[in-house]
């Protein structure tokens, strides 16, 4: 590992010059600046950022605690804003996994503050309330997709409610008025956040909701959580006045309903329309037809967070900020057929 003196026998200069060109010192001449660089260049000697610190100055570290975001593909897009908007302000980001422990998390704190972070996000996989136990007086705390029960710190939601409203706003305004909404667990915050879009849509449209069409589409069991859709499913389609429309909980349950759907002798969208929610391209691009739902802002979220990071002084009142997804129309939904 090369260091500061093979710099500046490189560089024929001496190590206090090669010093205060690290140090961004404004004496020194362009053409030794250069010299300089090109050796560090040449030798692949790289500052140690401890050193800068202690000398003050800002690494431009913007810090990220995440539970599994690193390998959930449909949330990942949270980390892909963050990166995207830290390139763009010239800053460092660091990733860390608390795998939903609260020791874990404590741990991260306090290795990142030990970096001069200045900020540190907390995302999560889903919609959930979190419980903060640390001070954050100094170095801000940003929370995304995650929410505590008095709020505290700056927060960044996605807008279920909006979301599913469009969407059951798109199928009454394709003549559907028998449509059906099969929920996730219902313990989870967007799930009613949801469901009130979802009335909403019917009563701004002066429809009632049949509230026999709404049926909890997810069940406990660590093999398959949508182990019990067939039995809904048949209740749904039995019913004197079945549905002509279905609102999944999100794509990959929206995946299963296209499957029994044809066993039981429907088309999509022919016979039935089936809607979804996450817009998990992988699922909604490569369904036939392909899959109408509402985008998650994951990206849009990741950016405003690192905006907030960055910009410390927005911070200073915690708020909520809702983002809003998009309606993303494509072939699963027409007409109703009655």
């Amino acid at each position: 590992m090369s260091s500061i003196k093979d710099v500046a026998a490189k560089a024929n200069v001496s190590i206090k010059t090669v010093s205060r060109v690290l140090s961004g010192f404004a004496g020194v001449s362009s053409k030794t600046k250069e010299k300089v660089e090109s050796a560090m260049q040449e030798l692949e000697f790289y500052p140690s950022a401890a050193a800068q610190s202690l000398r003050g100055r800002d690494k431009g570290i913007v810090c990220l605690i995440t539970e599994k975001l690193t390998t959930t593909p449909d949330s990942f897009d949270i980390i892909a804003g963050i990166q995207s908007e830290c390139e763009k302000q010239g800053k460092l980001l660091m990733i860390g996994e608390s795998g939903g422990s609260d020791e874990s998390f404590s741990r991260l704190v306090d290795d990142f503050r030990r970096q001069r972070a200045e900020a540190i996000i907390f995302a999560t996989i889903y919609r959930r309330q979190v419980k903060i136990k640390q001070s954050f007086k100094k170095c801000p705390l940003i929370l995304v997709n995650c929410f505590e029960a008095n709020l505290s710190h700056p927060t960044i939601l996605p807008n279920d409610y909006l979301g599913a409203y469009q969407i059951t706003d798109e199928l009454i305004a394709k003549k559907h008025r028998k449509i059906a909404y099969l929920t996730l667990f219902e313990d989870m915050p967007a799930t009613q956040l949801r469901l009130d879009g979802y009335r909403k849509a019917h009563e701004a449209a002066n429809l009632d909701v049949d509230r026999g069409l709404i049926q909890v589409g997810v069940c406990r069991d660590s093999e398959d959580e949508f182990c019990n859709l067939p039995e809904v499913l048949q209740t749904l389609l039995s019913r004197q006045e079945p549905p002509t429309a279905i609102c999944c909980g999100n794509d990959k349950m929206a995946m299963r309903v296209y499957m029994l759907i044809r066993k039981l002798g429907f088309q999509i969208p022919e016979s039935i329309s089936i809607v979804g929610y996450d817009n998990y391209k992988l699922i909604a691009e490569n369904l036939l037809p392909k899959l109408t739902t509402v985008s998650l802002p994951y990206f849009s979220m990741g950016q405003r967070a690192a905006q907030l990071a960055i910009n410390k002084q927005q911070v200073t009142t915690p708020e909520i900020i809702e983002i809003s997804g998009e309606l993303v129309l494509r072939d699963s939904h027409g007409y109703a057929t009655s």
